[in-house]
């Protein structure tokens, strides 16, 4: 009787279960209407179609994967991977169920929950070979380096492919820090098929990386010869030290028209970057210009030339160094010629020329460089040093590129000082004293006014005495000394100013208090205007006593040895 009770209540469990075709079918009319609103991106109606369509039919597994396809673009995680479980409990054998749980895990940084869903994927489905380098990422992820090595070797086997990710597998090796086992692996490779270059060559690379450098040449001797195993013999014979066995080989494969162009480039830039003497420049040029003459006009091998070049001009005697220069500007001009709109290399170019003072190619080329960047404040920099210096600049212009430039600066402190000690230059050496009274340093978190201005300050001291400017110079000085309270050397320029202006009680005073209350912040220069105030104050012994002083802390000018010999100033 219980027997058959049993058998009564399960017949009844599984009719209640059971979905009617009108039931089925309603079900699936609310999966369309889900499915235009998710395509719509309304998300939350599609999420209420689904629902109605799970209420219609619980074990609706397609509903419950579309609802963790939401949940994931709406970054509700834990709703979709509780959404996903229903759908893999109903339907244990679908692939994409396990990659879209796979999928939410990651989104949440849970790589080893990933990992869980795609091992359950291997186990449970089928046709997975497109997802195998996926496991594979999440395995290096992991840092599970020999689960990730299976991945690709079971991607080889489902593929067909043997030995296709070989390059792979020696990295994961030597990642997981098993050198020895990349290595056999890469010489049973060579052994197994002794006519494969590649494998060769992997191995050579190999056993070079680990120091096993003459193993490495073995190899590479006993290949075809190639670009490729040139490229790495080359390395070697470098690495050892051995340029004239490297010599013969550099000079083949750069006349290789077959030879990998980047690796030519490559090995250019290294070769004329290293330190050894035993590398002739005039070989480093040699080679560079049959790299022009191969590839003429290749915007990559120019760029390379002007690297070589510039690197040569370094290294080069006096007499060979203007010839290097010269092919760098060569180098630099066709390369704004062939892409006028490149910014970097205007840029060089335009350095080029103010850092050698070259001011009628800087006023030519700082010109053109301004139609193509109008709001470039260091080419208006360049092109008011430009106007200001060369034969057929125009002093006007000159500063009104400098008030453009500094207005473009304004985000760029070290440009705008350049600008504003190059705006001061302008005001001394023309005397205009209100632009010189109104001079206004950039900020600094150093508490100190630019060095650069100081010493313009200091320069126009030495070689001029026109009280006009050097009262303005005072005014623009009484400010600053009040902004720049603990600035030596500020003060060294105040002192030295009320010097020229014959006001030596007043500088001396200065002085003495700057020397109470910043003795720590003294400098040489300081002391040396502080004897010379103290000379003209006929105080020659305490003179004396200041310069030796000076003298001692440094920083001085080239006559104060004179100064105290002989007890006067000069």
């Amino acid at each position: 009787m219980e027997a058959i009770a049993q058998e009564k209540t399960e017949k009844k469990e599984k009719e209640s279960n059971e979905v009617s075709k009108y039931d089925r079918a309603n079900a699936e009319y609310l999966m369309i209407d889900a499915q235009k609103f998710y395509l719509l991106e309304d998300y939350e109606r599609a999420i209420a179609f689904l629902e109605q369509s799970l209420e219609v039919d619980k074990n609706n597994h397609a509903a419950y994967f579309k609802l963790g396809e939401i949940y994931l673009i709406q970054r509700k995680y834990d709703k979709g991977l509780k959404s996903i479980k229903k759908a893999q409990e109903i339907k244990p054998y679908n692939k994409f169920y396990y990659i879209l749980a796979a999928q939410l895990h990651k989104s949440q940084s849970n790589l080893q929950a990933a990992a869980s869903e795609y091992e359950l994927m291997l186990k449970n489905s089928t046709d997975y070979r497109e997802y195998l380098l996926d496991i594979a990422d999440v395995y290096v992820g992991l840092g599970n380096y020999d689960r990730a090595i299976k991945m690709l070797e079971l991607t080889e086997e489902k593929y067909n492919s043997p030995h296709k990710f070989t390059t792979q597998k020696k990295e994961l090796l030597l990642q997981a820090g098993k050198k020895k086992e990349a290595l056999d692996m890469l010489k049973k490779l060579t052994e197994d098929f002794p006519t494969n270059e590649n494998y060769k060559l992997e191995y050579a690379d190999l056993l070079a990386s680990t120091g096993q450098k003459t193993e490495a040449a073995d190899i590479l001797k006993s290949t075809n010869t190639s670009a490729s195993s040139n490229f790495l013999l080359i390395n070697l014979k470098l690495e050892e030290g051995d340029f004239e066995a490297a010599k013969p080989m550099i000079s083949e494969i750069m006349t290789n028209k077959e030879a990998d162009l980047s690796s030519k480039l490559e090995l250019m830039t290294n070769l004329s970057a290293a330190g050894s003497d035993k590398i002739p420049l005039s070989f480093l040029d040699q080679q560079q210009k049959m790299l022009y003459s191969i590839y003429p006009n290749d915007v990559e091998v120019i760029k390379t030339g002007e690297k070589v070049y510039s690197a040569l001009a370094e290294k080069a005697s006096p007499e060979n160094k203007s010839a290097y220069e010269s092919q760098v500007l060569t180098a630099l001009n066709q390369l704004k010629d062939l892409n006028p709109s490149d910014y970097e290399v205007w840029n060089q170019l335009l350095t080029r020329a103010y850092n050698q003072k070259s001011w009628e190619s800087l006023l030519t080329n700082s010109e053109d460089a301004l139609s193509y960047f109008p709001n470039q404040g260091l080419f208006y920099y360049y092109y008011g040093n430009a106007q200001l210096y060369s034969s057929q600049g125009d002093k006007e212009e000159a500063n009104s590129a400098f008030d453009q430039a500094l207005k473009l600066a304004r985000n760029d402190e070290a440009l705008a000082s350049k600008i504003r000690t190059k705006k001061l230059e302008f005001a001394l050496e023309e005397g205009n004293v209100k632009e010189i009274e109104e001079y206004t340093p950039p900020k600094t978190t150093s508490g100190k006014v630019d060095d650069g201005a100081v010493q313009m300050f200091l320069r126009y001291l030495n070689a001029n005495s026109d009280q006009e400017i050097i009262e303005g110079l005072n005014k623009s000085l009484d400010r600053l000394v009040k902004e720049y309270p603990s600035d030596s050397d500020l003060f060294h320029v105040k002192a030295k100013v009320l010097f020229q202006l014959g006001r030596f009680a007043e500088a001396k005073q200065l002085i003495e208090n700057f020397l109470k209350q910043k003795s720590a912040s003294i400098t040489g220069g300081l002391l040396e205007v502080y004897g010379d105030n103290l000379y003209m104050l006929n105080q020659i012994d305490a003179a004396v006593e200041q310069w030796k002083k000076a003298k001692n802390t440094g920083n001085t000018s080239d006559k104060i040895d004179q100064k105290i010999a002989d007890k006067k100033y000069y």
